[in-house]
């Protein structure tokens, strides 16, 4: 899965189902408003374009790389927050699609960006992989989360679907319309549609590591940020992130730590005094425990480099109480869903996936309530079920951050 804008911060198993927000081709018109805590006035006018990364749509061998861009031509002005209004018209361009077909669906999709700049050489229009050239555009904010700073509570990207991705495929966690669709990111764990009129933030951030948005290289190939046309992801530091699941099965983390030439292999992790292992395969450090609950810390020490603590807390234990272990369901039946309140849960991540090899995503949805219904399950086999209770981001002083999580799970099965 794509790693860079949402992070996935790898969002690869926090994906989620809604009924919203999906339109055909047209005109579609998204909201929201550009936000800055720096200063009340802007210097100079912003625009807004829609980046399309087809690198984020897919990770087959020779899907295309870079932005292809979809212009507004419209200027932002005025104290902050500033509203906006930025239009979509037919299909996105060709080039920007991601043939479906490489990853086992059929038709094409593609993954869109809305990028606020500013315009340097004032032609009224965004210049796509003009980072590091003399005049080129300036990125002051995108509606995903910076790469330089710890990821929001909520952040946007749209998603054009023309087709069907493959029952297994990252993109099938949720039923995506036809056309275009918005999704939010809950920090770096969990993505849901919303409907199309949801109000959008755009946090104008002035980072340099944004203008990696308008550089080629940086999307080269699927994986972190690394340091491209001159710009560091990471603001010259190094940086922590990942998190730390909880279940009456033990307590696993699995942390990633980076700077702009890319995976650091010489940190020294603990948590709560005990070292974690790194693992030269996966590039991750790896930690196993028994069951955590409350107020932990990690401490993080890079040679050479400036040392970190990360002080976080985990939900509460989570108890699912339907379905029962075990249980089975004909093929075609609704699943009636609920589990126990879980404190300093910020959401909750509940999803239904085979078992029987496929990995096909059968059910996910994220939530504040503590029950949810399946729509009609039309599958034969063995599926688990998992309720993830998610707490906030949880963020050092060196900029990384850490997403805990306590869990539960129920295997049961569906039969004809």
């Amino acid at each position: 899965m794509p790693c860079k804008p949402i992070l996935a911060a790898c969002v690869c198993v926090a994906t989620a189902t809604c009924s919203g927000g999906g339109s055909t081709p047209g005109k579609v018109t998204l909201k929201g408003q550009l936000l800055s805590s720096a200063s009340a006035k802007q210097s100079e006018p912003l625009l807004l374009a829609m980046g399309w990364y087809p690198t984020f749509a897919g990770t087959a061998p020779g899907s295309p790389v870079g932005a292809v861009i979809t212009q507004a031509n419209i200027q932002f002005q005025g104290n902050f927050p500033v509203d906006f209004t930025f239009s979509l018209t037919g299909t996105p361009p060709a080039a920007a699609l991601f043939d479906l077909s490489k990853t086992g669906g059929t038709g094409h999709l593609a993954y869109g960006v809305l990028i606020a700049f500013r315009d340097v050489n004032k032609n009224g229009a965004f210049d796509e992989n003009s980072a590091g050239m003399a005049e080129g555009d300036v990125i002051a904010g995108i509606s995903v989360p910076d790469p330089s700073q710890p990821p929001p509570e909520r952040s946007y990207f749209v998603v054009y679907l023309d087709g069907k991705p493959a029952a297994n495929d990252y993109y099938s966690a949720f039923p995506l319309q036809q056309g275009y669709n918005l999704m939010e990111i809950h920090y770096d764990f969990g993505i849901d549609p919303v409907p199309l009129t949801t109000s959008i933030t755009i946090p104008i951030t002035d980072s340099p590591a944004l203008n990696l948005y308008a550089c080629q290289a940086a999307f080269q190939e699927v994986g972190w940020f690394k340091r491209a046309c001159g710009i560091d992801p990471y603001g010259g530091t190094w940086r922590a992130q990942g998190s730390v699941f909880s279940s009456p099965n033990g307590t696993q983390s699995q942390l990633f730590v980076n700077d702009a030439d890319g995976n650091v292999t010489s940190a020294s992790i603990s948590l709560d005094g005990a070292l974690f292992t790194y693992d030269s395969a996966g590039q991750s450090y790896n930690f196993i425990t028994s069951e955590l609950q409350g107020t932990h810390s990690l401490s993080f020490a890079v040679p050479g480099r400036a040392s970190e603590a990360l002080p976080f807390t985990l939900p509460g234990a989570v108890t699912v109480s339907s379905p029962s272990p075990n249980q089975s369901f004909p093929s075609g039946a609704t699943v009636a869903i609920s589990w126990s309140a879980a404190a300093g849960t910020a959401y909750y991540d509940v999803y239904f996936l085979a078992d029987d090899g496929s990995g096909d995503w059968l059910f996910h949805t994220i939530t504040g309530a503590t029950s949810a219904t399946t729509p009609p399950i039309t599958y034969v086999g063995p599926a688990h079920l998992s309720v993830k209770a998610i707490g906030p981001v949880a963020t050092g002083s060196q900029g990384s951050f850490v997403t805990p999580i306590s869990q539960a799970s129920v295997k049961v099965s569906f039969t004809h």
